[in-house]
């Protein structure tokens, strides 16, 4: 994803009333953001793309809500858009929370939920349907259809979505979460329009018997038990074809990358079978059974790899900024700041403090440093073109830009989340380089902790604690501009060093303007720090 350009550097400042700074200096802001660099042709192609999507969206939208409503009868399709659009914001919600270091484009995503709402319903009620006949059943499909035909015509109908958005956005697929949250978006709109049509049609089919009363105890019956008990169904099954997409946009092998979307595939369709089994074939007390048994061990099973992954996600950012620490283009006190959802979290909120314009900067240098990692984990694995060290330092210029404008918080507040590298001249704990990043003259950092506690200089902790002022002496208080660390609160985060990553695999070797980073041994590439990543 891109974001907007910095303006000119400017330095944030807290937003309080009364004096901005020294009488007759003018209000310092923070720097503003350009427009977005995209050309206004490719911009105005986009929208055109945007507008015959949604064309072909409404179509397909007026098709299929047609079939429902003369399946369902017009009070039938009123009663079950109102009990099946109850799950949709929940689950929305759960699988938005899921995507949190990298959240996907809102057009991406109203493009799955559309897909999975429309066109894989109609897609899969077209086949069914026919199948259905085929086979001598019910027009609203039996129990052979429901378990030979639907699952694998559905799962392949929701599927293709994900597969397409990971071709279209090869560059920004990152792996296995992107593709759990378009899992999840295309199975909430396919259950959507499905549960529209189941609920409707048993309203319709119970009124008619024994009137409304009675037809609105049936749909209530069957949307807690489609709505309410198994909302996930639909997003659980496509999961799985989701995941094994994740794994082959991460893998240089051509077998793992035909066979794992394939597997992943069978794999949805034999659960969404054996589901459709279950209410099928073996009647209430088999269906609670197959449920309670089954689907409900791999739906907790699943949320806990989605977590782990998750928290994977977080320690590949780590390693792979940590790449970048070693050249100097961050400090390891950044990293944590992006890496870790406290971290993120505490940023911005310190950030809030100084307006709107630095909240909007402080997202920004954690929306391109999150990109910047996914690029170079796709560089160390290899599943990307060469085109990608141009992409890398346009990101870190981008970076370097940005980062005038943020706001740090108080440096002790994450200094003993980052590892420590070895010093070059200067004391222990410092970082090497010239100041103000390091050596003599420049901020202190903790050293390595050992059995015997902290070694070398440390951050304040407190009045009165190693490092710190004396008892009874106020701590760090924010500096006017022309301060020391120019006009951030005291105690912030410096600036990196300038410099071009080198010695790395493939990087250019010393563009002009971009002096070369710190010197020292070149490790191997993404293992630094506590993170060590698996290739």
């Amino acid at each position: 994803m891109s974001y907007p350009s910095p303006g000119p550097a400017g330095t944030p400042q807290p937003v309080a009333s009364g004096s901005a700074g020294p009488p007759g200096a003018p209000y310092p802001q923070p720097n503003e953001l350009g427009k977005h660099p995209v050309p206004g042709q490719r911009r105005n192609q986009g929208v055109l793309i945007g507008v015959a999507i949604a064309v072909v969206f409404a179509i397909a939208g007026l098709l299929i809500f047609g079939i429902v409503a003369r399946s369902t009868g017009s009070s039938g399709f009123a009663w079950g858009l109102g009990f099946a659009i109850v799950p949709v914001v929940p689950v929305i919600a759960l699988y938005l929370w899921l995507d949190r270091y990298e959240p996907e484009p809102a057009r991406y995503i109203l493009f799955a939920l559309g897909w999975g709402a429309f066109i894989a319903t109609l897609v899969a009620i077209f086949i069914n349907t026919e199948a259905a006949n085929l086979l001598r059943e019910s027009q609203g499909g039996g129990s052979r259809a429901a378990v030979f035909v639907a699952p694998p015509v559905e799962e392949f109908a929701k599927g293709a979505v994900i597969l397409l958005l990971a071709l279209i956005r090869r560059k920004e697929f990152d792996g296995i979460i992107d593709g759990l949250v378009y899992a999840g978006m295309v199975g909430v709109g396919f259950a959507f329009t499905e549960n529209i049509l189941y609920i409707g049609r048993i309203f319709n089919e119970m009124s008619e018997e024994g009137g409304s009363e009675a037809g609105l105890r049936g749909a209530f019956l069957l949307f807690v038990i489609r709505c309410v008990i198994s909302p996930f169904a639909h997003p659980l099954f496509t999961s799985f074809t989701a995941i094994g997409i994740g794994i082959a946009v991460r893998h240089r092998s051509t077998a793992v990358r035909f066979l794992a979307p394939l597997v992943g595939y069978l794999v949805a369709v034999l659960a969404h079978g054996l589901w459709n089994g279950g209410a099928s074939w073996a009647g209430g007390g088999g269906f609670i059974t197959v449920y309670l048994f089954l689907m409900v061990p791999i739906f907790i099973a699943m949320v806990v790899f989605a977590v782990v992954m998750r928290s994977r996600e977080g320690q590949m950012i780590a390693s792979r900024l940590y790449d970048y620490v070693r050249f100097g283009w961050l400090v390891p006190q950044d990293v944590p700041l992006i890496a870790t959802l406290r971290g993120r979290k505490a940023l911005r909120q310190n950030a809030k403090r100084y307006g709107v314009q630095a909240e909007t900067a402080a997202k920004a240098f954690q929306a391109t440093a999150t990109e910047l990692a996914y690029l170079r984990d796709k560089i160390v694995r290899q599943v990307i073109g060469a085109e990608a060290l141009d992409t890398e330092k346009k990101l870190l210029d981008e970076l370097r830009a940005r980062r005038p404008s943020v706001p740090f918080p108080p440096l002790p507040a994450f200094a003993q989340a980052a590892p420590q590298f070895a010093a070059g001249p200067g004391a222990p704990g410092q970082i090497p380089g010239p100041p103000p990043y390091g050596g003599p003259g420049g901020p202190q950092y903790p050293g390595p902790v050992g059995p015997g506690g902290p070694s070398g200089p440390g951050v304040p902790v407190g009045p009165g604690g190693p490092g710190g002022p004396p008892a009874g002496q106020p701590g760090p208080q924010p500096v006017a501009p022309g301060g020391p660390q120019g006009g951030y609160p005291q105690g912030g985060y410096p600036g990196p060093q300038p410099g071009y990553p080198s010695g790395q695999p493939g990087a250019p070797g010393g563009p002009a303007g971009y002096p070369p980073g710190p010197g020292g041994p070149q490790g191997p590439p993404g293992g630094y720090g506590p993170y060590p990543p698996s290739q």
